[in-house]
């Protein structure tokens, strides 16, 4: 074992190192892709293999590090090394037709078995499993029967394709990963240092903590707040529900029932712009369209959302019975509110920031700079040195857990695309629903959250995307709808049993029976189920149309939701059932 010092401070340096690598990108006008990508995920599994102990567990700052993971640490850094070295043989290459040496196939090799385990470390074993499925498949094709069939791919050329071009490993969901994703993180890292969680949850209090059922509804409003700077559903669960599920039991909630709550309106977070979940930013690169456009497009649906959690939450509220919180209650929470306001104003410069067209490694950069400067002006959010270095380590640590998953789904995707699957998928679909859009956006939903219950978010929608999304479009759908809406089923695969992971995450947070908490947050997210097939049939609801009609199908929708959840809980403002 190494000794708690060096190995916290091994991690804390390679966060750091990894922080101001992006930055240095970004400030000097993004590095070449066999620069940045190769050094994104060099750094990330590099941070797995000390930030994650053989088990998966997460590793704190204070304990030691065994001395293998420190030398595997080396391994992914090694390669990142050497394929900086070779970055202009590299970019100048053709693939699949310059020669692959033989140190190109140890360097690829050796990542590619560290990525791997770095994704079993920090995405569990259902994402490391397909990876391994895929990996084997793109070998043993010539030995399979029927759609499954293909001529297989040698080693050279696996290593050729995986690792030494952007078809692989180092493809869309690894360039979104560092390019974007990253930087926002940062970001939200930023604000949570500098107090900005704190003032969400005060006005979230502000506006409904006099209601019926109001802590739980102010949960929902500060999980939306939260969602706009973080998009990550088991992180809100965490950073929110510590304050706001103990209130909402305190009122009456049950624990399963709060817990439940929590974790909807904490997974709403990844579908709230601006700053929306990681595959969002993928989806914007796989579509062909920006980030802006994806979170104008978003942002109807995303209210949606919340409005049907909100009247979930409000019709259970009416049908128990439940207390309101009491004014000094109330006024506990919203204690230091004025003297943190102003952290609203980098949240608005980065909305300015995207819908100006800036790049989103610019805007990210811009945003944290803009965070610090604000942040001097009241005692309360200062940050100084160490918060910024805080900030920067935390932000990076954050990354770990997209940016190692991003590689896996980039090798799987290389190895779809490259041996044909997922065309053969796409005529299996249509074969399947006769061609028929409603039964294929049912089986699109379905596949879209048995993936998502077994893997990141980004990773679901990604498969999702390559195997789904062609045959829907071919029915005469646009490629912005469809893609929300496996999006959008990939965030509600979050709270969907029986792999709920940010019901579970509150579960533990609430007391509660893990399953009776993945069952609630089910019932509590079901009235938004409908809004992914409203915007599919009428894209008024991802704000194109006229203004009239996109009025009208907007407010004929939230009517529908709300019809829904009454029908849900068997309440409204009496009983909906004898």
């Amino acid at each position: 074992m190494a000794s708690a010092r060096v190995g916290r401070w091994s991690l804390v340096g390679l966060g750091l190192a990894w922080a101001l690598f992006q930055l240095a990108s970004a400030f000097l006008g993004s590095f070449d892709d066999m620069v940045l990508l190769p050094g994104h995920v060099a750094f990330a599994a590099s941070m797995a293999m000390l930030a994650r102990s053989l088990s998966g567990n997460r590793r704190e700052e204070t304990a030691p590090i065994p001395v293998s993971d420190l030398l595997l640490a080396i391994v992914p850094l090694a390669a990142g090394g050497y394929l900086l070295v070779e970055q202009a043989r590299l970019t100048s290459r053709i693939s699949g037709v310059d020669p692959v040496t033989t140190p190109d196939v140890v360097i690829g090799v050796s990542l590619i078995l560290l990525v791997v385990e770095a994704c079993r470390r920090t995405a569990g074993s259902v994402l490391t499993g397909l990876a391994v499925v895929f990996v084997v498949y793109a070998f043993a094709g010539p030995y399979l029967w029927g759609p499954f069939q293909h001529r297989g791919i040698s080693l050279l050329r696996f290593v050729d394709l995986q690792v030494l071009s952007t078809e692989g490993m180092f493809g869309i969901p690894t360039s979104a990963s560092a390019n974007m994703v990253f930087y926002f993180v940062l970001v939200g890292a930023f604000l949570e240092r500098s107090g900005a969680g704190q003032l969400f949850i005060s006005v979230a209090y502000s506006l409904t903590g006099r209601a019926r059922g109001g802590s739980a509804k102010a949960s929902v409003i500060s999980s939306a707040l939260f969602g706009t700077v973080s998009g990550s559903a088991v992180a809100n669960v965490l950073v929110d529900g510590w304050l706001t599920i103990p209130l909402m039991k305190r009122t009456g909630f049950s624990p399963s029932v709060a817990g439940a709550i929590e974790a909807v309106a904490s997974t709403g977070g990844q579908i709230m712009p601006p700053v929306m979940g990681a595959a969002a930013f993928v989806l914007a690169q796989i579509v062909g369209v920006s980030y802006w456009n994806v979170v104008v497009a978003a942002a109807i649906p995303a209210i949606l959302y919340y409005v049907s959690l909100y009247f979930m939450v409000d019709f259970h509220s009416r049908k128990e019975g439940l207390r309101t919180l009491q004014r000094e209650e109330i006024a506990d929470l919203l204690s230091g509110m004025l003297d943190r306001v102003h952290m609203f104003f980098p949240l608005a410069y980065l909305i300015y920031l995207l819908s100006q067209g800036y790049t989103l490694m610019s805007v990210g950069l811009r945003t944290v700079i803009a965070i610090i400067l604000v942040s001097l002006l009241r005692r309360a959010t200062r940050m100084g040195v160490r918060q910024v270095v805080d900030a920067l380590y935390a932000g990076a640590r954050a990354a770990v857990d997209v940016a190692v998953p991003s590689a896996i789904a980039g090798i799987i995707v290389g190895t779809l695309v490259h041996t044909g699957l997922a065309i053969r998928f796409k005529e299996i679909l249509l074969a399947l629903t006769g061609g028929l859009l409603l039964p294929s956006l049912v089986v699109a939903m379905v596949v879209t959250l048995i993936l998502g219950m077994g893997m990141p978010t980004t990773a679901a929608y990604l498969l999702a995307a390559i195997l789904v999304a062609p045959a829907i479009q071919g029915l005469g759908v646009p490629a912005l709808a469809i893609h929300l809406f496996l999006f959008y089923f990939g965030v509600v695969s979050m709270v969907t049993p029986p792999v709920a992971l940010a019901a579970f995450a509150a579960a533990g947070i609430s007391g509660a029976n893990l399953w009776s908490t993945g069952i609630q947050a089910f019932k509590f997210s079901l009235a938004a189920f409908l809004v992914p097939y409203a915007f599919v049939y009428n894209q008024a609801l991802l704000l194109t149309g006229p203004w009239g009609e996109i009025a009208w199908v907007v407010s004929t929708t939230a009517v529908g939701v709300a019809v829904l959840a009454a029908a849900v809980v068997g309440y409204a403002y009496g009983p909906t059932r004898p």
